[in-house]
């Protein structure tokens, strides 16, 4: 009931919400290059980063996917990020994914 009551205010503007706010994106370098930007010298399209324990050790590596299916990692050491490199399967060979 009460729910349904407040929906009901904020549906018709009886009572608003604040506005979100947020801070503006930050790009991640690892070395000189920006994490996720470019693979084999080809700009990557809509890559999107998330965050898993790849290697078991307990630390988060950022895994970046993108558009054409290419995958790769980015591990967190002491001074930032190490060099974005292709995650590769159980057989060594990066993994790729097909999105069409």
């Amino acid at each position: 009931m009460i729910r349904e009551t407040v929906l009901g205010l904020l549906a018709v503007g009886a009572i608003a919400l604040p506005a979100q706010t947020f801070e503006a994106p930050v790009r991640i370098k690892a070395g000189d290059s920006f994490v996720g930007y470019q693979l084999n010298d080809r700009e990557r399209l809509y890559p999107s980063p998330g965050f898993h324990d790849i290697d078991g050790d307990g630390n988060l590596e950022m895994v970046i996917g993108d558009l054409f299916g290419n995958l790769t990692v980015v591990s967190r050491t002491k001074d930032g990020w190490s060099d974005e490199k292709p995650l590769n399967g159980a057989d060594g060979k990066p993994l790729k994914f097909s999105n069409w």
